[in-house]
């Protein structure tokens, strides 16, 4: 069974949509497009098949 990953709700789903399309730095912006994506309740094997980095990263990123 996947581990369970949790964020907490500091920003909403499209605050961090906008901050993922507004950013300038390109590390910035992964961050900003993983976290937005499991907000918006992607799995992490969605958003590591979207972003093309590994779940065990995904996972370490939080």
């Amino acid at each position: 069974m996947p581990k369970l990953l949790r964020l907490e709700p500091h920003l909403t789903t499209e605050e961090l949509k906008q901050r993922y399309r507004n950013s300038c730095d390109p590390v910035e912006r992964s961050h900003y497009q993983i976290i937005w994506l499991l907000a918006s309740g992607q799995t992490v094997a969605e958003v590591s098949s979207i972003t093309s980095y590994s779940t065990k990263w995904i996972y370490q990123a939080r």
